[in-house]
């Protein structure tokens, strides 16, 4: 497997950090762990036992970076000399580590120019996490969950996501590829498209289905979170789930029931289209923060 260990925190940016908060807390069963600042101190929301595992900046909707976490600072170093071997040109943040919550934090981009950190040894806090909703996560030796990208030119992605960074394709689906770094069905996926990389959408996970319908009712009566796409179930991962448009205008999958993946016995496989039945789409696909 790749020596990366899950997916461990994404970044992003809004203008209104308080409309993130009511969100996050709101819909998603996040907890605040530190409420921005003057000094550009990001919102940093909890969903298990890390200090945080999504940040939002103060700025232009948009996303910032997104962080693999490693098993350690031995594995941390042996990818940054496997990525210097592959003429991949990463740093050594101090600032960040400290910004982050982790012990070391190594940065870089992917042929897209998408900031990519990994890191290692991220803070623990010891009161335990308690969500607003009574939201409960499926992370641990996952991750987070999964983010999906899109990319102009897709061998280059390939190159650098499976040969150099280890990643293993599940399945595939048209031009994109889901890949995993660990048994979660994928951690990342990367499809092509004409035009700049973009984040397309996150996923998160909870135990059950009433978790997600609860989440689902509190989305359409916020008046402010645009469900974009219905309930659904998909066909490579099985994840039941709907999307919502965050204040940054990123989608979030909001979900439970993913597949798990034994190297063992996994054969990738090929679907002719994403879901099993529903995920109807609410909204257009490239509808903006001034829809009413």
């Amino acid at each position: 497997m790749s020596l990366i260990h899950g997916l461990g925190y994404i970044g992003f940016s809004a203008p209104d950090l308080d409309e993130w908060e009511a969100f996050a807390t709101g819909v998603l069963g996040f907890s605040v762990s530190q409420r921005g600042g003057e000094d550009d101190s990001p919102l940093l929301l909890r969903m298990d036992d890390h200090r945080w595992r999504i940040a939002v900046h103060r700025g232009e909707r948009g996303y910032r970076y997104v962080g693999w976490e490693m098993a350690g600072s031995d594995k941390l170093e042996a990818l940054v000399e496997h990525l210097g071997r592959h003429d991949v040109t990463t740093t050594e943040r101090p600032d960040l580590a400290e910004v982050r919550h982790a012990a070391r934090v190594v940065t870089c981009h992917d042929p897209a120019g998408n900031p990519l950190e990994f890191f290692c040894g991220a803070e623990r806090p010891t009161e335990p996490f308690v969500s607003p909703t009574g939201a409960r996560f499926v992370t641990g030796e996952l991750g987070i969950g999964h983010v999906v990208i899109t990319m102009h030119d897709l061998e280059a992605a390939k190159r650098f996501y499976l040969d150099i960074l280890g990643f293993k394709v599940s399945d595939i689906i048209g031009r994109t590829h889901f890949t995993r770094v660990n048994g979660r069905h994928h951690s990342f996926a990367f499809g092509q498209i004409d035009g700049p990389s973009r984040l397309r959408h996150f996923s998160v996970e909870v135990e059950d289905i009433d978790m997600v319908g609860r989440a689902l009712d509190a989305a359409a009566r916020s008046g402010r979170t645009p469900v974009a796409n219905g309930l659904g179930r998909h066909t490579n991962d099985l994840m039941l789930s709907f999307y919502a448009k965050t204040p940054s205008w990123h989608e979030v999958e909001y979900g439970c029931g993913g597949r798990l993946v034994d190297d063992d016995t996994w054969n990738p496989g090929t679907y002719p289209s994403t879901s099993l039945w529903g995920h109807k789409r609410v909204i257009p696909v490239d509808a903006g923060p001034d829809l009413e």
